[in-house]
């Protein structure tokens, strides 16, 4: 059976995925956006449908209501999973967790990938009480998340009255993180700002990508500062003044310095002669107010694997 959803008219262009999302409260958007990609929504009119389609109004979006109502019964939640080895804990107390997140595991999974393992179902696997902590069973006590790849520091959340005073904290961009990177090229200024906006990609809803124009895209302000030159290398500690998605890696590689081992937006898929399996990308340090009023600035040190890759660089000598 195919259900018929006419768009009213729009007071401005919106995304497929978030006009339905406002329209079918008892679904969460990483199903929508799943549903489309299995061809379960589509527009009347169109051989293929993304989730990015911008309505304008006057749309009818089809959806086939025996496949999608299978797709909402499909599991809301994650199952507890050990993870080895475990995180390292950088600090602990009754309200949060801190952790050193290891490269090579997500934060939290999606629909698609809903059984892998993460550190949410870690998070459940050693204190199965924040299962109602936060506003999405795929993601319990996360209040902000790294890549896949990046290493370093990540907050956990341990109540919801902690969980809404974070996301209130980086709401207010009251909380500093330090990334390391270290990026292709020698980069000849000592620090610098980069700040372009951010938008989706066209060709991937994964991919972040810049734009130039005023008023266009996300907001996104990136700060560097050199920390050692290497011969065809520099080692970059970067501070965030904003938090969208892949915008340390979009932004340095926007300026001709790509992260080292980034094959999404590094333009060699291979790192040389560098034996690396992910981005060099390590965040080292988080400092904030508590929710107990204590001023904590939490440190990790570099991983052992991005070590080794500085063993094998040679120094720039002027």
């Amino acid at each position: 059976m195919i259900k018929t959803i006419i768009v009213e008219e729009l007071s401005r262009p919106v995304r497929l995925d978030k006009y339905l999302k406002k329209e079918i409260n008892d679904i969460s958007r990483e199903k929508i956006i799943h549903c489309i990609k299995e061809g379960k929504i589509k527009i009347e009119g169109k051989d293929k449908t993304k989730p990015s389609y911008i309505l304008k109004g006057g749309e009818k979006i089809l959806l086939n209501i025996s496949d999608f109502l299978n797709s909402i019964k499909a599991p809301l939640s994650i199952e507890p999973q050990p993870l080895s080895p475990e995180p390292e804990i950088l600090y602990e107390d009754k309200n949060l967790l801190i952790i050193n997140k290891p490269a090579g595991i997500i934060v939290h999974p999606t629909v698609n990938n809903i059984n892998n393992p993460s550190i949410a179902g870690w998070l459940l696997e050693k204190y199965p009480f924040v299962s109602n902590v936060g506003e999405d069973k795929l993601r319990p006590g996360i209040v902000h998340r790294l890549d896949k790849e990046t290493s370093g520091v990540l907050i956990l959340a341990k109540n919801n009255r902690v969980f809404d005073y974070f996301k209130n904290l980086f709401k207010k961009k009251k909380i500093k993180k330090k990334y390391i990177a270290l990026v292709r090229g020698e980069i000849k200024k000592q620090q610098g700002i980069i700040d372009f906006p951010l938008i989706r990609s066209k060709k991937s809803p994964i991919k972040r990508k810049i734009v130039v124009k005023k008023n266009k895209g996300k907001i996104a302000l990136t700060r560097y500062k050199v920390l050692k030159l290497y011969q065809g290398y520099t080692l970059l500690e970067i501070f965030l003044e904003t938090g969208r998605t892949h915008q340390i890696r979009v932004h340095l590689a926007s300026i001709g310095f790509p992260v080292v081992g980034d094959k999404m937006y590094g333009k060699l898929k291979k790192t040389g002669k560098l034996h690396l399996s992910r981005h060099f990308l390590h965040a080292q340090e988080i400092s904030f107010v508590s929710f107990d009023g204590e001023l904590l600035k939490i440190e990790s040190s570099l991983p052992k694997d991005l070590k080794q890759i500085l063993k094998q660089l040679k120094p720039k000598i002027d």
